[in-house]
């Protein structure tokens, strides 16, 4: 009996089932992943909080040496403004009490400044972790893709109200240092027209 041959089966598209796509498997991190990542963030936790120590630290002595300069320069000029060597040491003595007062405002605030920026970071730190595990635990690409596009937008949201907190603080905090030596200047002018006026 001769055996007769069947045609090859041809691929019938609309007949064939449709198969779901699979979901595309996230690889779990590497430890070496996870220390690098926890690395970073500590490393840029430490680059801000030196950076702003820095930062406040020059601004300080800018401001002591501004403010002796001018009380030098009106030592020389107004020695008319001074009748006794008490009155001229109760000056000097004031100008002194004041740059330490600036000082002491100053190294208050850097330390607060630094404290919410310490705060920011290991806060931010944590949610980087608890988006790390959600990125892990997603089942696809399309997942990771579009927790990432949230995560951008609220971090972005979240360092403009952060760079936004830390300069006003900046900002407050420059004001209230300056203050004691603003007003030795005033009494400085006043001192020295005082003579002039007469």
């Amino acid at each position: 009996m001769a055996e007769t041959k069947k045609p090859p089966a041809t691929a019938n598209p609309a007949a064939a089932p449709a198969e779901a796509a699979a979901p595309v498997p996230v690889p779990a991190p590497t430890p070496k992943q996870v220390e690098a990542t926890v690395a970073a963030g500590k490393e840029t936790v430490e680059t801000v909080v030196k950076t702003s120590t820095e930062v406040a630290a020059k601004s300080v002595e800018k401001a002591v040496a501004l403010s002796k300069e001018q009380i030098d320069a009106f030592m020389k000029a107004g020695g008319d403004a001074f009748k006794t060597y008490e009155d001229a040491m109760t000056y000097g003595k004031d100008n002194v009490e004041a740059i330490v007062k600036a000082n002491d405002i100053m190294t208050k605030g850097v330390q607060d400044i630094n404290k919410v920026l310490f705060s920011m970071a290991q806060k931010n730190m944590e949610e980087s972790v608890a988006m790390t595990k959600k990125v892990f635990a997603c089942k696809s690409m399309d997942d990771v893709v579009k927790l990432q596009g949230d995560l951008m937008k609220v971090n972005y949201s979240k360092a403009l109200d952060e760079s936004r907190k830390i300069s006003d603080m900046a900002v407050k905090l420059a004001e209230e240092a300056s203050a004691p030596i603003a007003d030795r200047m005033t009494v400085a002018v006043e001192k020295a027209t005082k003579p002039i006026a007469a």
